[in-house]
């Protein structure tokens, strides 16, 4: 077995993740510090509604926001690191500083949908990323080159606000899901329909929108009861 075959397992077998994809680093040069080499991409498969759940606090002037998918993807990255640091390598978890959609087409997860999310040919668009950097010189993992979408418009149709305007941009003044923390201004009648596309669990919950998830006919999701 392979480090690059070792690190995918562990990251599947022991850390449940479903997507474990390797990008050169100096693709993305611009983007990470001298050092790193490999970028590891990971993903993990949102096969319930609450991954998209934003939970939020204010404190003072500020506000306190937590996306559950987030906490439960940095767990997860953080004992990868650990792993490659017991191997002898340098590792660290960059959530935001990497552009994760190009990231994941480079890597081969998937392409972009004209909802403007990453699909994959295993869970649609019903997957999170993350990134972690190392001084690890593995090979990387071929791009994705296909189109999943085609000629499917089922998501731009589906949107409730029309805010899939053309395919693969979202006008962001459209999109309900602007006005989760942080908010975006939006237009009046995307406020006017929140309270029916945004749920609320609790008064400092939202469960985003995912109607043009929804149609799209690569997520299938099978639900555990």
């Amino acid at each position: 077995m392979t480090l690059k075959d070792e690190i995918r397992e562990y990251a599947n077998r022991v850390l449940g993740l479903n997507c474990v994809k390797f990008v050169a680093a100096h693709d993305f040069k611009d983007y990470v510090e001298p050092w790193v080499k490999t970028i590891i991409l990971l993903g993990i498969e949102t096969w319930d509604d609450a991954f998209d759940m934003v939970l939020f606090r204010a404190k003072g002037n500020e506000v306190d926001i937590y996306y559950v998918y987030e906490v439960i993807m940095a767990e997860k990255a953080l004992k990868l690191c650990l792993h490659l640091r017991d191997l002898g390598f340098k590792a660290k978890h960059e959530p935001y500083r990497l552009p994760l959609k190009q990231v994941a087409v480079k890597a081969g997860a998937g392409c972009y949908g004209k909802n403007s999310l990453i699909i994959t040919p295993e869970y649609g668009s019903r997957i999170r990323f993350t990134c972690i950097v190392t001084d690890v010189d593995l090979e990387p993992d071929p791009p994705f080159k296909a189109d999943l979408c085609g000629e499917c418009n089922l998501c731009m149709k589906a949107c409730p606000l029309n805010a899939i305007r053309e395919p693969y941009r979202i006008d962001v003044k459209r999109c309900v899901n602007s006005l989760a923390p942080p908010s975006r201004e939006v237009v009046r009648d995307v406020m006017e329909l929140a309270p029916k596309l945004l749920r609320r669990p609790t008064e400092n919950a939202m469960i985003l929108c995912s109607i043009c998830q929804d149609v799209c006919p690569y997520n299938r999701r099978v639900k555990n009861f």
